[in-house]
């Protein structure tokens, strides 16, 4: 996921890791919830087309029924662009920007921290 600027898209991640990003615990926590429940649909349609979409064809065993098989096993599991790639890939993406968003929640929990240490220090020197 890209964070669009004024110059360059730049990742996420990349501006999370740095502190430029922070998100309030609470709406980071629904974020968080949204992107778990993707990633555990995604999890489910995965697992169903490893069970049934590349199941062998119910149609015999004679060439016809082979060359059936393998064209659909194929398209479920076997290529770049077939379904359980593109899924897995997508998943990651969901993974890679929930794990992005706790760590924004960290950095607005740290800098909260920081901030009340800081006011506590000043208030004592009163």
């Amino acid at each position: 996921m890209y964070i669009v600027g004024d110059k360059d898209a730049v990742p996420l991640g990349d501006t999370v890791s740095t502190g430029q990003v922070q998100i309030d615990p609470e709406a980071g926590e629904e974020l968080r919830k949204q992107f778990q429940a993707q990633i555990d649909q995604v999890d489910s349609w995965i697992e169903r087309a490893n069970s049934s979409i590349a199941r062998p064809a119910p149609l015999g065993a004679n060439p016809v029924g082979d060359k059936m098989r393998d064209k659909f096993t194929h398209r479920a599991e076997g290529e770049q662009y077939s379904f359980v790639s593109v899924m897995t890939a997508y998943r990651t993406v969901l993974e890679q920007t929930k794990n992005s968003i706790v760590e924004a929640i960290g950095n607005f929990t740290k800098l909260d921290e920081e901030q009340q240490a800081e006011l506590k220090k000043h208030m004592g020197n009163s």
